[in-house]
């Protein structure tokens, strides 16, 4: 998926009040984006300004949708994670990849619960691929990643976050050479 924006994120469409996009969660004045044809290069450094607790539960959501003669439209693909902070940093996790394991310094124990926590990425290019059965037309999609905290007694904090990222999709083809050099039908 080739992102569309070399800020990556925009504003989501029509939000309930009290929420928030990418720039209430990050200070990004010392991070640069810039975009090539090998996908969009992300170097330097954001700060922390969602303003919730250490002990709130972080829930994620995302949803993707197609564009589809201007409508934007559900798919069945969706992530959820409960407790975010719990599985931030791990490995096997889809996000990790894209963004998590481009931070170097030891910040782990503070997810995206202290402001004015810093997150140092090292320089990396954002190019998202992924390995998906069933046909997905080719066309533009967007990824709504919507998070919301809660307290201890399970309240919802009064601000979420919500960001979108625009992508054109292309299937990547196996020529039929390298179809021919397998030991399997494709």
């Amino acid at each position: 998926m080739l992102v569309v924006d070399e800020d990556i994120f925009t504003s989501c469409r029509d939000s309930d009040p009290g929420t928030l996009d990418i720039h209430g969660m990050f200070d990004l004045s010392n991070l640069s984006t810039s975009m090539d044809a090998d996908g969009v290069t992300v170097d330097g450094n954001s700060t922390l300004k969602w303003d919730i607790q250490l002990k709130d539960r972080v829930q994620m959501n995302v949803q993707i949708f197609y564009l589809d003669r201007g409508t934007w439209t559900p798919t069945v693909f969706s992530i959820a994670s409960r407790d975010f902070c719990k599985v931030m940093y791990d490995k096997n996790q889809y996000w990790y990849s894209y963004w998590t394991e481009y931070i170097t310094n030891d910040i782990k124990d503070k997810c995206l619960n202290v402001p004015g926590t810093q997150f140092i990425h090292r320089t990396f290019v954002l190019n998202l691929t992924a390995s998906a059965t069933g046909t997905l037309p080719e066309g533009r999609y967007k990824a709504q990643i919507i998070f919301r905290a809660y307290d201890s007694s399970g309240t919802e904090r009064p601000t979420r976050i919500c960001m979108e990222i625009q992508g054109d999709l292309y299937k990547v083809r196996k020529s039929a050479e390298a179809k021919k050099s397998l030991p399997f039908a494709l």
